[in-house]
C-alpha cells in the first residue's frame, strides 16, 4: 500500500493544521498541530496505513476512541477528538489529544544514563505513583493499555508523568498482524503472557510497570534486548535479577516488591494497581536510595524485615504477610503455565511458585529469619518448630519412619511437607509431580524439613532434584539430615555449576566437614543447571558417605550431632532460583562389607 502524504501546514478536516512532526512508532506518527477552532496547540496521532487494512477496523477505531475520550485523569493524556477521512483515496485515521511539551520518560532515562547518574528516589516515587494511579483509574473503567513503556509516558514541565496511547493496542489487536500470533506491545516491556501470544489484561500492564520501575532504579531493564525473540524468551523463562545485588545494597522489601510485580504467572502478581500502590508506598517510604555512593556500595537505610513484622503499628507489604500451613488436600491446584518449553524431564512450569489457601482460622507467623553466615554473603533461614505446634501440618507417623515421597498428586506423603509462601520463599507440590521450592531473595539459605515423630540416625536418604533453568547458576540444593533445630543440622549439597560440599551447622555456625580451603569442589559427575541429579547420603554412626548419580564422591566422620529429622536444603547465589524435587526417600542404611 502506498503511503499518503502529510507535511507541515497540512490541514486535517478543515480544522487541524499539522505544524511539526514529533516522532513515529510502530503504530502511528505523531504531529504537533494547531486547532484553528479552539486556537490551541494539540497533538495528533495518525495511525499507520498497514494497521488499518482490516475492513472492520473503522468500527473498532470508533469504539475504542470513544472509550479513551471518556477517560478523565490527570495522568492520562486527554483525547479531544477522533475521525477518519479520505486522503489520496485512502482512509486516514487520527486522534487529537492534549499537547504536552517536554520529554518522554525514555528521553529522561537516557539523559541520566549518559551522565552515569541515578534518578533521585523522589522522582522515581512520583513517576511510578503517577503511572500506577493512571492504570488504577483506567482499569476500573475496563480499559487495559497493553503497551506501557517509557516511550508512552510524557513528563510535564512540573515533572508529572502522563500516560499516552491508551486504546491503540486494542484497536489493532484483531488486525491481520495479531491474528498471525504476534502480540501487541513492546518486547522489552512485554509481559510473559503477551510474549506467548495472548492479548494480556490489567496484570500485564502492571508487569510492564514493574519493568519500568526496575529501570528507573537501576538504570537498565532486567532483561537485555539482544533481539526481539531473545528478550521475549527471557520474559517467559528467566527470573529478573535482584535489585539489591545490582546496586550492592541490602533492601529485601524492595526486592520483594519487584519480584511480585514481575511474577511470570499473572495470578502471582499484584491483582490490581491499587494493591501495588499500597505496597509501593510502604516500601519506598522506608528506603533511602539516595544514600548510595557513586560506586553503588553504600548500604541502604531501610526498615528491617524483622521489625516490620513485629511492630503492629508499622505497615507491612502484602508479600511479607505469612501464609499459614495447609494440607495439600485443601490447597488450591497449581495454575497452568503461560507457556511450555520442550524439556528432557517431566513437564515443568516456568511459574514462580503456587500460592496455597490458608485453612487456619488464625494467621500465625511460621518463619523466623536467622541471619547466620554460611559464606561471606549467605544467610540461613528455617522454620521454627515451636511455632508449628499450633499449625495444621500433619506429623509423619509410619513404621520405623521410612518413606518414599514421589510428590504425585495422590501421594499421601505430600501432606507432611511444608507448603505455602512466606515473604520471598514459597514451597508447593505441583500438578505434574514435583515439590517446588522458589527463593526470590539472593544469597540466602533455606531448609524444608519433614514433620516426623522419629529422630533419624543410621539411615540412607536419596533425593532426585534439579535446579531450574533461569536460576542463579551457583545456587545449591541438597539433603538435610540430623536436623535438631534451625541452628543444628547437617547438609550434603550440590550446585548448578557442578560442585559439591558437606557441612555441619552447630550452634548457628557453619563448618565444612573436610577442612578444605575451598568449601565447594568441582566434579564432572555432577550435572549442571537444568539437569537432574540423584543425591544419596548414608549415615552409619558417625560416618557420612555422599553419592551423586550412584557414584561415591565423599566420606567424612562427624560426631557433632546425634540424630534428628530430615529435609531439603536450598541456597541462592546472586539472584533468584527455584528447585524441583522429583523424589525423596528415607530407608535403612546398610553398612558396606569392606567398610569402604
Amino acid at each position: 500500500m502506498k503511503r499518503m502524504s502529510e507535511t507541515t501546514h497540512t490541514l486535517l478536516n478543515e480544522r487541524y493544521e499539522l505544524r511539526e512532526r514529533l516522532g513515529a512508532g510502530g503504530m502511528a506518527r505523531v504531529f504537533k498541530a494547531w486547532d484553528k477552532t479552539l486556537e490551541r496547540p494539540v497533538a495528533i496521532k495518525i495511525l499507520h496505513e498497514h494497521l488499518v487494512e482490516d475492513p472492520t477496523f473503522k468500527l473498532r477505531f470508533e469504539r475504542e476512541a470513544k472509550i479513551v475520550a471518556n477517560l478523565n485523569h490527570p495522568n492520562i493524556v486527554q483525547v479531544y477528538d477522533f475521525a477518519v477521512i479520505e486522503r489520496d483515496d485512502l482512509p486516514l485515521y487520527y486522534m487529537v489529544m492534549s499537547y504536552i511539551p517536554g520529554k518522554t520518560l525514555r528521553e529522561y532515562l537516557e539523559t541520566f544514563n549518559a551522565k552515569s547518574e541515578r534518578i533521585p528516589q523522589a522522582r522515581i516515587y512520583d513517576i511510578t505513583l503517577n503511572i500506577a494511579e493512571a492504570l488504577a483509574y483506567a482499569h476500573a473503567q475496563g480499559m487495559v493499555h497493553r503497551d506501557v513503556k517509557p516511550g508512552n509516558i510524557l513528563l510535564r514541565d512540573n515533572g508529572e508523568a502522563v500516560l499516552t496511547d491508551f486504546g491503540i493496542a486494542r484497536m489493532i489487536e484483531s488486525s491481520r498482524l495479531t491474528q498471525d500470533g504476534i502480540s501487541t506491545g513492546t518486547p522489552l516491556y512485554m509481559s510473559p503472557e503477551q510474549a506467548s501470544g495472548q492479548s494480556g489484561d490489567a496484570r500485564s500492564d502492571l508487569y510492564s510497570l514493574g519493568i519500568i520501575l526496575f529501570e528507573l532504579i537501576t538504570g537498565k531493564p532486567p532483561f537485555e534486548d539482544n533481539g526481539t525473540a531473545s528478550v521475549m524468551i527471557k520474559h517467559l523463562n528467566q527470573q529478573p535479577p535482584s535489585v539489591s545485588n545490582l546496586l550492592g545494597i541490602d533492601a529485601p522489601t524492595l526486592d520483594g516488591l519487584i519480584f511480585k510485580i514481575l511474577a511470570k504467572n499473572p495470578t502471582e502478581r499484584y491483582q490490581t494497581a491499587q494493591a501495588f500502590i499500597d505496597d509501593f508506598k510502604i516500601v519506598f517510604t522506608s528506603l533511602n536510595l539516595d544514600a548510595l555512593s557513586a560506586g553503588g556500595k553504600t548500604v541502604i537505610v531501610n526498615t528491617p524485615m524483622g521489625s516490620a513484622l513485629s511492630t503492629p503499628q508499622t505497615p507491612v507489604p502484602s508479600f511479607l504477610t505469612p501464609t499459614p500451613i495447609t494440607p495439600l488436600s485443601e490447597a488450591s491446584p497449581s495454575p497452568k503455565p503461560t507457556t511450555v518449553a520442550p524439556q528432557s524431564y517431566r513437564r515443568i512450569t516456568p511459574l514462580m511458585g503456587v500460592l496455597v489457601i490458608a485453612v487456619a482460622t488464625m494467621a500465625v507467623a511460621v518463619v523466623i529469619l536467622l541471619r547466620n553466615t554460611l559464606s561471606d554473603t549467605t544467610t540461613s533461614t528455617s522454620i521454627d518448630f515451636d511455632s508449628l505446634e499450633s499449625m495444621t501440618q500433619p506429623i509423619l507417623s509410619v513404621p520405623d519412619g521410612y518413606f518414599n515421597a514421589r510428590f504425585d498428586p495422590d501421594d499421601e506423603t505430600n501432606q507432611y511437607w511444608y507448603q505455602g509462601e512466606v515473604g520471598l520463599y514459597s514451597r508447593s507440590v505441583t500438578d505434574d509431580g514435583f515439590y517446588r521450592l522458589v527463593n526470590q531473595r539472593a544469597n540466602t539459605a533455606e531448609t524444608s524439613v519433614i514433620f516426623a515423630e522419629q529422630s533419624y540416625n543410621s539411615i540412607s536418604i536419596e533425593m532426585r532434584a534439579l535446579l531450574e533453568e533461569g536460576s542463579a547458576p551457583a545456587s545449591a540444593y541438597g539433603i538435610v539430615f540430623r536436623y535438631q533445630n534451625a541452628d543444628n543440622y547437617n547438609v550434603f549439597a550440590v550446585d548448578g555449576v557442578g560442585r559439591y560440599s558437606i557441612w555441619v551447622r552447630s550452634n548457628g555456625v557453619w563448618r565444612e566437614l573436610r577442612g578444605l580451603d575451598e568449601n565447594w569442589t568441582q566434579d564432572e559427575r555432577i550435572r549442571s543447571i537444568g539437569q537432574s541429579n540423584r543425591l544419596t547420603v548414608d549415615i552409619i554412626g558417625d560416618t557420612l558417605t555422599g553419592y551423586v548419580n550412584s557414584q561415591q564422591i565423599i566420606r567424612v566422620v562427624d560426631d557433632t550431632l546425634d540424630g534428628g529429622t530430615v529435609g531439603i536444603y536450598f541456597a541462592t547465589d546472586d539472584g533468584a532460583a527455584s528447585v524441583l524435587v522429583d523424589s525423596y526417600k528415607v530407608y535403612p542404611s546398610v553398612p558396606s562389607m569392606t567398610g569402604q
